[in-house]
């Protein structure tokens, strides 16, 4: 039991530590306030939309529905997160040789790398819950047994997601384990069956009224679509202390059998997953000679492509971007009809003159949203001194990594444009300033992420998924990014307010983001070389 208990601190102290921040200058701003504020920011948002929320559904006595909205909500996350996740968080880390050449059942080291994803996922979930619970809570004003379920509620409602995506995260790496190409096999299936599960969200109404044509209340709609949310409900609603115990007997039960039953089988596929597969073929020996910057390039492009959990991430938006093009020319009349049901104030004619403003805010969401360089830094790792000893300047090095990400964003982002054009009828100024979007909006993100990562780089992590989803420079970039879709979005609505043209609006707001494009520029060419002589790794 010390064994355990020993490797668990040794890992949430050196992996979990998602603000560590590597800088000559460790001060109390880089290690608590930056953290906290970003922490405050998310649930100050959050906290805003369950007010506003509330204040709708307590007329009609059902406030406990934000209850059951949010707490879905990060339980699906929760899943969508594990399946690209849960791979690479448990398979090919870089501490295997030193975890597995210890006195240590590999049943316990896989239960700590499953304690390890479960302790993130609760503070991530924490964020999106707690301001939730918080709220319901200054509406209602409970009794003391609502703060105790609740508490219960935010260590119980991860687990379910998580065996279920740890079983997948088995499943896939066992599959891809059998190719030669295992990494872009696994991201693969994983991509597909992330945009399935979308898939299936976005026609999950069909299947929600049969079950609401069958059941007599809605705690038993909730009971049958989810049981963990639904038992949930239904103590807040009527507490009853056998229930409470059967409800976390449940769950405790359900993780240490996955674990049980996932220990039979994680070393074998562990070591599978790590096999080379050669075959030895006739084929002349040639030396290929690349300039530079084509080199650089591709080693970046094929860092990209060859890590699952890295192009799954940064990779997602980008598909999904493609679908929801190809979804909204296929499914124009019958969405636009849905819109039109809500809002009675719109015309056919007045939505499809919007069009090319919705392209426009979905280039930017998806733009703004996809942070590649953000862990570009970070994914050098140990390597990174080796980096600096190469005869190149520290702006190529920025400029190199900004290019492989642009490379891999605009020709994503340029084929949903071109679904759309082809579906619509833009005048040419239009296309021309969506098609100016599609390139400066990938460059402006691009710039921001190798910043933030300049400034927080994160080169001792054991797996790639700590850089990619728990480091500090990947969630700053995510809420700059937000923030700055929120910044656009407002513009859009207040320009529209005063019946400003299309392309008038698409025009201004490319003239903001250049503006933003040039200054990011400035500032990384006078701040790159220090910023990349003060990173050791």
């Amino acid at each position: 039991m010390n064994k355990l208990f020993s490797l668990i601190k040794v890992n949430l102290n050196h992996d979990m530590n998602i603000f560590k921040i590597h800088t000559k200058k460790n001060t109390k701003l880089n290690k608590i306030i930056i953290p906290l504020i970003l922490t405050l920011y998310l649930m100050f948002i959050v906290g805003t939309y369950a007010t506003k929320l509330i204040s709708i559904l307590k007329p009609l006595h059902l406030e406990f529905i934000i209850l059951t909205l949010f707490a879905t909500a990060i339980s699906f996350i929760t899943l969508m997160e594990g399946i690209y996740k849960s791979g690479t968080l448990l398979f090919n880390c870089k501490d295997d040789d030193l975890m597995f050449s210890l006195p240590i059942k590999k049943r316990t080291i896989l239960f700590v790398r499953i304690f390890k994803f479960y302790i993130f996922e609760f503070m991530y979930n924490s964020l999106f819950l707690l301001p939730a619970i918080i709220v319901y809570a200054y509406y209602m004003q409970p009794n003391w047994t609502y703060y105790l379920i609740s508490v219960i509620a935010l260590f119980i409602l991860p687990i379910i997601p998580i065996v279920i995506s740890c079983f997948i995260g088995f499943f896939l790496t066992s599959i891809s384990s059998k190719f030669k190409k295992k990494n872009i096999v696994q991201t693969i299936f994983t991509m597909t069956l992330l945009l399935i599960i979308m898939y299936m969200s976005y026609n999950m109404k069909t299947f929600t009224n049969n079950i609401v044509s069958q059941a007599t209340n809605i705690n038993d709609i909730l009971i049958k679509i989810y049981y963990p949310v639904g038992k949930y409900i239904s103590l807040v609603n009527s507490f009853n202390i056998k229930d409470l115990l059967e409800y976390i007997f449940f769950h405790l039960i359900i993780f240490f059998i996955s674990i049980f039953i996932l220990g039979k089988l994680y070393f074998k596929i562990n070591s599978s997953s790590k096999k080379t597969i050669i075959r030895h073929e006739a084929k002349p020996y040639k030396i290929k000679q690349n300039k530079k910057i084509t080199a650089f390039i591709k080693k970046e492009i094929n860092r990209f492509i060859t890590t699952p959990v890295f192009i799954t991430n940064a990779g997602f938006g980008l598909v999904l971007f493609i679908a929801i093009c190809i979804l909204g020319t296929i499914k124009f009349n019958s969405i636009a009809a849905s819109i039109l049901i809500t809002s009675k104030n719109l015309t056919l004619k007045q939505i499809e003159d919007k069009v090319p403003l919705i392209l426009f805010a979905a280039i930017c969401f998806t733009s703004l949203m996809t942070s590649i360089t953000s862990c570009m830094i970070s994914l050098e790792n140990k390597s990174f001194n080796i980096l600096k000893s190469l005869p190149l300047k520290s702006i190529e090095i920025v400029i190199y990594k900004v290019a492989a990400a642009i490379i891999i964003m605009i020709p994503c982002i340029l084929i949903g444009d071109t679904i759309i054009f082809i579906k619509f009828s833009f005048n040419w100024i239009t296309i021309l300033l969506l098609l100016i979007s599609s390139i400066i909006l990938p460059i402006v993100s691009s710039l921001i992420g190798i910043t933030v990562n300049l400034k927080y780089p994160k080169l001792d992590a054991t797996n790639d998924t700590e850089v990619v989803k728990q480091s500090l420079s990947s969630m700053i970039s995510v809420f700059i990014g937000l923030g700055l879709v929120g910044i656009t979005g407002i513009l859009i609505m207040k320009m529209i307010d005063f019946n400003i043209n299309n392309y008038i609006i698409i025009l201004l707001i490319n003239i903001l983001y250049s503006i933003i494009c040039f200054g990011l520029w400035i500032y990384l060419k006078k701040t790159c070389d220090k910023s990349i002589n003060n990173i050791n790794s």
